[in-house]
């Protein structure tokens, strides 16, 4: 017989057996108690002790290295550099082309018709210089009806100035002979008055009286009249030379026009955009081309919004082209602001580079403040991505590089100015930030 059925034959047998019997209580005499069970003991404290110091640890840990964002790159990926302290300039660079510095436009005052063109387009022209004739046949039958009135009214000032001078004279004649009668009757009466009573009628003295009142009478009634006729033709005269002098300016303005069909070069300069053709009809006010100054030129640069309250007329610029730095200054600023830009015109101060041309594209840089001795950080996208509010600061090992907030200030494009946050000598990443967001800590490796 194997074990095994050995086995299953004695299993019953053993299941059958009655349990064994608890051990019974001890008996308690009168004079004993029970005595109560301790629950908080040495023991028991030093072990919920060392639990708790477990849990602490365990959750400092967490915390201090579960619960932050770590990423572990290779330091060959990144750029590292370190603060300095320095000079800091505070530029801005722009790309600009470049300009004639003074540009005037042709534009016809009066229409007509091109009967000569004496200059092709492109040459060099001095001012003054004739350019094209224009023919306007109403503009010239203008000036003849004009000068035909003035003419006229020219003839009437000067006969209204013979008339009054004609009335003048005849009442000069007119005084004349009233004041002779006045004396002769004034002489006989002094004559005849002392002899009154020596042979002399009363009545004939009394005739001379009377005589003599009415002389002065009426050379007093010939002054008044003199006085006012003088008062109308001089008003009709000053009237009358108002009107010619309106009538000669307007016929300066209307021949000034004539003369306009002369085109001719308001400055020194190149010739552009000069296409007249003999025979063509030229409207009122079109262009018909342009004078640009040679051997003067500006840049006009475009800037970023962000700077349209730092830069104002004035203020310095330089350029550094072939080997050498060219001064320049901010002479326009163009308010409007399109596609998120503003343009500004820059003109050289001293010195032109040789060589440059109309529509060269040039990269000047605009000073927005003095050069100032601060802490620095080389420029790089971490700026824009950051805000400059915070940084990845490199460990002294060199095997980390943790986040800090800072205070960051002016920028150009080659360095960052430091207010706070960062001491001389420490480094700091400055490639992108972009998979750097979120993470607290980096391991380099």
């Amino acid at each position: 017989m194997s074990v095994i059925a050995k086995f299953r034959r004695q299993r019953p047998e053993a299941a059958d057996a009655p349990p064994e019997a608890a051990p019974e209580a001890p008996a308690l005499s009168a004079m004993d108690r029970a005595a109560p069970v301790k629950r908080i003991t040495p023991a028991r404290i030093a072990i919920a002790a060392c639990v708790v110091a477990v849990l602490g640890a365990g959750i400092f840990g967490y915390v201090r290295y579960g619960m932050e964002r770590s990423l572990s790159v290779s330091a060959e990926r990144l750029t590292i550099a370190a603060v300095t302290s320095g000079p800091f300039s505070d530029y801005v660079p722009v790309a600009g082309n470049v300009a004639p510095k003074d540009t005037v436009f042709l534009d016809t005052v009066e229409g007509g018709q091109v009967t000569d063109v004496m200059i092709e387009d492109g040459a060099i022209v001095e001012a003054g210089q004739a350019l094209a004739r224009l023919k306007n046949t109403r503009l010239e039958l203008e000036v003849l009806g004009r000068e035909a009135q003035l003419t006229e009214q020219q003839n009437f000032l000067a006969n209204a100035r013979l008339a009054f001078q004609q009335s003048e004279l005849r009442n000069q004649r007119d005084m004349m002979n009233v004041q002779r009668q006045i004396d002769r009757i004034s002489d006989d009466l002094k004559r005849q008055k002392p002899l009154e009573n020596e042979g002399i009628s009363v009545s004939t003295i009394r005739n001379l009286e009377a005589d003599l009142q009415h002389r002065m009478a009426e050379r007093e009634s010939i002054e008044q009249s003199q006085a006012a006729e003088r008062a109308v033709a001089q008003r009709n005269l000053a009237q009358l030379e108002q009107s010619i002098g309106r009538m000669t300016q307007s016929l300066a303005l209307v021949r000034e026009n004539l003369d306009n069909l002369t085109v001719t070069a308001p400055i020194a300069g190149q010739l552009t955009g000069f296409d007249l053709k003999v025979g063509e009809v030229v409207g009122v006010g079109q262009r018909i081309g342009q004078v640009d100054t040679v051997n003067a030129y500006k840049v006009t640069a475009l800037v970023d919004e962000f700077y349209l309250g730092r830069i104002a007329f004035g203020q310095p610029a330089s350029l550094e082209t072939g080997g050498r730095t060219y001064a320049l200054r901010v002479s326009k600023v163009y308010p409007d602001v399109r596609e998120r830009q503003f343009a500004v015109d820059l003109e050289f101060t001293g010195d032109t580079p040789d060589g440059i041309r109309r529509g060269q594209t040039m990269r000047p840089r605009i000073e927005l403040g003095e050069t100032a001795q601060s802490l620095i950080i080389a420029n790089g996208p971490y700026y824009d991505e950051t805000g400059g509010l915070w940084v990845l600061v490199v460990s002294g090992d060199g095997k980390t590089a943790s986040r800090r907030d800072v205070t960051l200030g002016r920028r150009n494009p080659e360095a960052v100015e430091v207010i706070s946050g960062l001491a001389a000598g420490e480094r700091v990443i400055t490639s992108s930030y972009q998979s750097f967001k979120d993470v607290e800590r980096i391991d380099l490796n």
